[in-house]
């Protein structure tokens, strides 16, 4: 982990959501890692906002977020211009499983809302990895799906499930899921809302192992001011763990809200 400035590169904008690439010193990171990200705007809001890595390309020194305007904070990073400068802390927590999985039994990856730029920086490190890959995204609507694009230049095709039926199939995430585990995948990935979250990890328990990556209000990002406590099973008890340090990745089964 490093607190550095960092150049803004480029910042692409679609809605609510934009594509910030930020140029600087770059530690090689893994898909489920985050920074936190503070622009140079004052003294209020005081704390960074945790933002997953969507990529990186280490030649160019240049790493990539998604972010979407949803409070003060993540709504002044999107506003972002090309040239200003970005205190980034990272990368931070813990990152999914990338090896060892068997590419005649696929890795099925669950995306919802902000939870897709990780999934699609994970469905890369996987391809390359020679790992197969599954990625199944859902979205209220089509203007909600993420990084379509992006995730086809892995040579990845996504699954589409939409509330309203605007783009592939019509229903929740957790259909396309359902089918898929019927032919007995390595593994399932999710990165996406708590209630998705849920959804899947029930969806997967003793048939299939399964990682989640949590999402929680952070101070810090590193461990120490406790403000993303979460309950995990360990060793046959429930513990407190902190979901920036010990996550954002868990095994679904440790959790006990299954």
């Amino acid at each position: 982990m490093v607190s550095k400035r960092m150049r803004v590169a480029a910042n692409v904008k679609r809605g609510p959501y934009a594509t910030l690439t930020l140029q600087g010193e770059v530690i090689p990171s893994h898909p489920g890692q985050f920074y936190m990200l503070r622009g140079e705007w004052g003294i209020s809001p005081l704390l960074g906002r945790p933002i997953s890595i969507l990529g990186e390309d280490l030649a160019r020194s240049e790493i990539r977020f998604l972010v979407k305007a949803v409070g003060e904070g993540s709504r002044l990073l999107h506003a972002l211009k090309p040239g200003e400068t970005v205190q980034a802390t990272g990368p931070l927590g813990n990152h999914f499983p990338l090896s060892g999985w068997d590419p005649q039994s696929p890795v099925v990856l669950v995306g919802g809302g902000v939870g897709v730029p990780p999934m699609a920086y994970l469905a890369r490190r996987l391809s390359e990895n020679g790992a197969g890959v599954i990625f199944c995204q859902g979205a209220r609507t089509k203007e909600d799906l993420l990084l379509l694009d992006e995730i086809q230049e892995t040579g990845v095709t996504p699954h589409i499930a939409t509330d309203d039926g605007s783009a592939g199939e019509k229903g929740l995430v957790t259909g396309l899921l359902e089918r898929e585990l019927e032919y007995q995948p390595g593994a399932v990935f999710a990165c996406g809302p708590e209630a998705m979250l849920r959804a899947v990890a029930r969806l997967c328990r003793g048939k299939v192992p399964c990682y989640v990556s949590l999402e929680a209000a952070m101070g810090c990002g590193y461990g120490v001011c406790l403000s993303c406590v979460t309950r995990v099973k360990e060793a046959g008890k429930v513990v407190n763990q902190r979901v920036c340090k010990e996550g954002p990745v868990f095994e679904a089964e440790a959790l006990p809200w299954l």
